[in-house]
């Protein structure tokens, strides 16, 4: 008689580690991972380049440029059918939160980090904190379609780093800003006319993680609560003196609430269950052994200039 363990696979059955994939934020390449990845023992590292971002060519212009279109990645990069989780930043979290509504059932956990799912702002509440989304936005269009593509990117790269990261950067890194305006702008088209509405995402049934910080953007902060009333199975995190980039700039304040979603919505480790029915309901982050917990405290005023570092190549 084979003797089977809790999830139905022969006892001894060598088990391959459980994918992670990664989705980086705009103007930035999976590199932005690195820290995290080299930290995921017993997980399998999977960072995604977005189009034009990093080895991956720009987009081909056969319609426009969508999140359904870059979440289709996620499905390529995972395409054996089996169970993973997925962890997003910025643009990179309103692709992954794309994914998880069309495919709950292939994920076992999900992580967001200051999605920006720009279009939940367009209920009456939100109305005032879009409309400083699209000023930015604007911003960045007239310099593509001018060809001024640094003074749109300085306003970019300023707004979500913090005045004066531009001044930071090197000629060099302002030349590959540059380069990426025009993807930049499809990654606002995208994401400012996505259609579904906020009461959609009551369909992602994922264990979900949402993390911000104290400094971000105020669409940001407003729009992470949001979904966080609406996920169901959502647990929102809010990291003292964190900003948008922190994920990059100041990883461990948010790899370690990362790692503890992780660990407790994985399949089994040696043999046994490490998630309860309870803990997938509520989203509840119990402790896990030698993985700190982030302080939560309340909103602070706006984030200080970064490196130019925030954004890697």
């Amino acid at each position: 008689m084979t003797l089977l363990d809790p999830s139905g696979v022969p006892a001894g059955t060598p088990r391959l580690p459980e994918r992670v994939v990664l989705v980086h934020c705009s103007a930035s390449s999976a590199r932005q991972w690195k820290v995290l990845a080299d930290q995921l023992d017993g997980f399998q590292a999977v960072p995604l380049d977005l189009y034009g971002h990093g080895n991956r060519k720009g987009w081909d212009g056969a319609g426009p440029l969508n999140l359904s279109e870059e979440a289709a990645a996620i499905g390529r990069a995972c395409a054996d059918g089996e169970p993973f989780h997925l962890i997003g930043h910025s643009y990179g979290g309103a692709v992954a939160l794309k994914f998880a509504l069309r495919h709950p059932e292939r994920l076992r956990s999900l992580t967001l980090i200051e999605p920006s799912c720009f279009h939940v702002l367009k209920s009456s509440s939100g109305a005032h904190l879009l409309g400083e989304i699209l000023n930015l936005a604007a911003a960045v269009n007239r310099g593509v379609i001018c060809g001024d593509y640094r003074s749109g990117m300085e306003r970019f790269i300023d707004y979500w780093g913090g005045t004066g990261t531009w001044a930071s950067c090197s000629e060099d890194r302002k030349t590959q800003f540059a380069n990426l305006a025009g993807h930049i702008a499809h990654h606002f088209c995208g994401l400012i006319n996505e259609d579904m509405p906020l009461a959609g995402y009551a369909a992602v049934d994922v264990p979900t993680l949402i993390l911000c910080g104290t400094h971000s953007p105020r669409p940001s902060r407003a729009i992470t609560r949001l979904l966080a009333d609406t996920i169901p199975h959502a647990r929102h995190r809010k990291i003292r003196n964190g900003n948008h980039m922190s994920v990059i700039t100041d990883p461990a304040k948010i790899n370690p609430l990362i790692l503890q979603h992780l660990l407790i919505n994985r399949a089994h480790v040696d043999g046994a269950s490490v998630q309860t029915d309870g803990e997938r309901s509520t989203g509840m982050l119990p402790m896990v052994e030698g993985i700190p917990t982030a302080d939560e405290s309340g909103i602070a005023p706006s984030a200080p200039a970064m490196e130019c570092t925030a954004f890697p190549a």
